[in-house]
């Protein structure tokens, strides 16, 4: 079934009319003038014809700014006059504000003035507390500044290190729910600044991506999971900036500011226009393919985004979906599962069928194993995503099995 998004001017009680004014234009990239449009007093539908999917991560994303978005059956009725019936049923669903005298429909809030037209119960205000003054002596001033200053410091570096925390493990939690599918963003990146690559990714749309959905939701039936399509695809606009180098030395300080810079960088360089910002961005470095060796790709769980450097020609597309999708789970809390050292995959976990006698060549890969183990020391990189499957141990790590 398909619906319309629609704005009727109503906003929580909570939010104050500016604020979410503000938040709305922030969340949905839209223009000051945009969004007084919307606040007129007029319904506005903001998207038509959209299935449930998408139309609920709409609501979602308004409800977060304090603005109520309803969903409606897509319809698309005749032309008609309304008939006297419904123009007095319009009429009578009219308020009028008590405050300014502003005429409007289905709100409980003023779009005119921002007054509540549904008032809450008064609370009664504490007695005042007179202040009381206390001598300081000016020697201890200079001293007591500085340590103030300090402790300022200190105490906000604890706040921004709380937050990214308590952010991270909230994002944790609902990511992993798998109550409803979670939107990946890929965004395209010109690496090498030539113009092949540019047609490359003009070339793109996201079609080019579905084998990585189709992926996941054959191993997602494979283990049992209710939800269908776990992930859904999006192509983003392409992004012109390349993301901040990853650190060379593995000093927690140097990583933890790296980390810091990227997902400020990520917050930068959104360029999904097409409704509320992906749950998950990965961004895809395309380089020519006379590069002879590429950038290690990653995928953060803290941030929920990741890189992929790949090559701009559509015969390796196969080979970058298993990448994308190798990283996409990385997000998602699953575990790399082979061996840094010498990249190859660690028996058992990083094999797809670790019970197989003989045991090699193993005739797939287990995704995050990395390869295709032809051999106790060699593997192979599957060519594309039907050589490769979700093992037990990465399904109990992304919350699909117990």
């Amino acid at each position: 079934m398909l619906y319309d998004v629609v704005f009727h001017g109503e906003f929580s009680p909570e939010y104050d009319i500016d604020e979410a004014k503000e938040k709305l234009a922030r969340i949905f990239k839209l223009k000051p003038e945009t969004v007084d449009t919307l606040f007129a007093g007029q319904s506005v539908t903001i998207r038509k014809n959209v299935d449930a999917v998408i139309a609920q991560k709409y609501q979602k994303a308004a409800a977060g700014c304090g603005v109520i978005f309803e969903l409606e059956p897509h319809d698309d009725p005749p032309d008609v006059a309304p008939s006297p019936a419904a123009i007095a049923a319009r009429d009578a669903t009219m308020v009028i504000c008590p405050n300014c005298g502003f005429s409007q429909s289905r709100s409980t809030t003023c779009l005119q003035c921002g007054d509540f037209l549904i008032k809450s119960a008064e609370t009664t205000r504490p007695a005042r507390i007179e202040a009381v003054s206390v001598p300081i002596s000016t020697a201890s001033v200079s001293g007591s500044s500085k340590n103030l200053w300090k402790t300022a410091r200190i105490s906000l570096l604890l706040l921004v290190l709380f937050i990214v925390g308590m952010n991270t493990f909230m994002t944790g939690r609902w990511t992993t729910d798998w109550d409803e599918p979670l939107w990946v963003g890929i965004y395209p990146i010109n690496g090498d600044q030539k113009e092949h690559i540019s047609n490359f990714i003009s070339s793109l749309d996201e079609t080019s991506f579905q084998a990585i959905a189709d992926f996941f939701a054959l191993e997602a039936e494979a283990h049992g999971l209710p939800l269908a399509e776990p992930f859904t695809i999006r192509l983003a606009p392409p992004v012109t900036e390349m993301p901040p180098a990853p650190p060379q030395s593995r000093n927690p300080l140097t990583v933890i500011w790296w980390s810091l810079k990227m997902r400020f960088w990520v917050y930068q360089n959104d360029t999904f226009t097409a409704g509320p910002s992906p749950d998950i961005k990965i961004f895809a470095v395309y380089h020519d393919n006379g590069t002879s060796l590429l950038e290690d790709s990653l995928g953060m769980r803290k941030g929920l985004f990741g890189v992929v450097h790949a090559y701009a020609d559509n015969r390796h597309a196969p080979r970058t979906h298993v990448v994308i999708a190798h990283e996409i789970l990385h997000t998602v809390g699953a575990r790399d599962k082979y061996d840094m050292a010498t990249q190859q995959p660690v028996f058992p976990e990083g094999y797809a069928n670790p019970d197989r006698l003989p045991p090699y060549p193993q005739q797939v890969a287990e995704i995050m194993g990395r390869g295709i183990p032809i051999s106790k020391t060699q593997s192979t990189m599957p060519p594309n995503l039907n050589y490769t499957v979700i093992g037990k141990q990465t399904a109990r790590e992304i919350k699909w099995i117990k």
